[in-house]
């Protein structure tokens, strides 16, 4: 078991040897878990309506087994819930765990003058604009005036 906190959430996270044993003992281990961290978690203020229980496995489900896993996910009783089996990459824990990591988008920019980058994008917004936009001699109640104006 894995426990873990940030300023908006908190939960536990608990690895099972097969998807038969994550859908058998799942909810020995949430019950066992809130009740020995029910303290830590009343004392954690509005974070205490955002508990996650997180039920993983490497190994693949049958299809029966997939259904049951995907109930476990719907159960809405005490805490919220992510439960996936056949976790067997990287990418694959990081799609099951999007709903509690931070926003993964990373945007590159590319290579190049970033000035020349930024007059094409307000000559696409605004080509009356595009002239004056960067000069620092135009005032900028007239750029957002030119911004403003349909060309």
């Amino acid at each position: 078991m894995i426990c873990f906190e940030d300023e908006a959430l908190l939960g536990f996270c608990c690895a099972f040897p097969s998807a038969g044993e994550l859908i058998k003992k799942w909810k020995f281990y949430e019950t066992e878990i809130l009740t020995r961290f029910a303290p830590n978690f009343r004392a954690a203020g509005d974070k205490a309506w955002n508990v996650y229980s997180i039920f993983l496995c490497d190994s693949a489900p049958t299809d029966i087994e997939r259904r049951e896993i995907a109930w476990v996910e719907e159960d809405l009783e005490r805490t919220r819930k992510i439960a996936a089996a056949g976790i067997a990459s990287r990418e694959d824990l990081t799609r099951v765990l999007l709903p509690v990591l931070p926003i993964q988008y990373q945007p590159q920019l590319l290579e190049g003058d970033a000035t020349e980058r930024l007059r094409k994008r307000i000559r696409d917004i605004s080509p009356n604009a595009a002239a004056v936009a960067l000069d620092d001699d135009t005032p900028a109640a007239e750029v957002v005036r030119l911004l403003g104006e349909r060309s």
